[in-house]
């Protein structure tokens, strides 16, 4: 059985922002738009309702369909799932809602009401791209971060180094810096993407006690 990545969430802050009202109901609405969107959309590819519409606009149609319920939150508090499971449960759910309709319009595919099939593990597919996502806006958060610090050069080693494998030794030749001060800079930076991560698992429910760990398995996996 495949490894659960990440532990049930703790309900912390997006528990938090659902009681700020309208504004911290906005913020949870965006992160889940934000870090849910690949996850869902390579859930939707791998199924058998691929026919009913494009990913992407399947996947915002069911943002915008459930994150405007009221209780829609409350009810995954309640279920004690992760919240990618219940969204994953919420969107298979929604698909089967819009294979009804097409069916009401004409379009249905052969499958009636029966729940759709994935092909292989959505579990796993699904924690793939969860976690391509968490480092993808990582990343880009780190990114913007260095940016404003003036130390975008410092992004730019992180990545020779730690995306593109490239040795300090050569990137230093190309900033003109010996190998020690390019190290110095790709920690520096480096530094940045691990808070940008621990904000990303606190936003999603991870207990702030469990964080440090769950990057080192993030990482871990996105390297295999």
């Amino acid at each position: 059985m495949a490894k659960n990545v990440f532990p049930p969430t703790m309900q912390t802050w997006i528990g938090r922002r659902l009681l700020d009202g309208e504004e911290g109901r906005s913020q949870v609405n965006y992160h889940v738009m934000d870090v849910y969107a690949l996850p869902l959309r390579v859930y939707f590819l791998g199924t058998s309702d691929r026919w009913i519409g494009e990913p992407d606009e399947v996947v915002q149609g069911f943002f915008a369909d459930r994150l405007a319920r009221p209780g829609f939150f409350e009810d995954w508090q309640n279920s004690g799932l992760p919240l990618r499971r219940w969204l994953m449960n919420a969107f298979s759910f929604y698909l089967l809602e819009l294979r009804r309709a097409r069916r009401r319009d004409g379009r249905a595919g052969p499958m009636g009401d029966d729940p759709p099939t994935f092909s292989g593990d959505p579990n796993a597919a699904v924690d793939r791209a969860f976690i391509v996502s968490v480092v993808r806006r990582a990343l880009q958060r780190a990114r913007v971060l260095c940016e404003e610090q003036g130390l975008l050069d410092h992004f730019t080693v992180f990545i020779r180094h730690h995306y593109q494998g490239r040795s300090y030794k050569h990137i230093g030749e190309e900033f003109n810096v010996d190998h020690a001060r390019a190290a110095v800079m790709a920690r520096t930076a480096g530094r940045k993407f691990r808070a940008a991560l621990r904000e990303i698992l606190e936003q999603d429910g991870t207990a702030r006690s469990e964080i440090d760990q769950e990057i080192v398995v993030l990482l871990e996996n996105v390297s295999t």
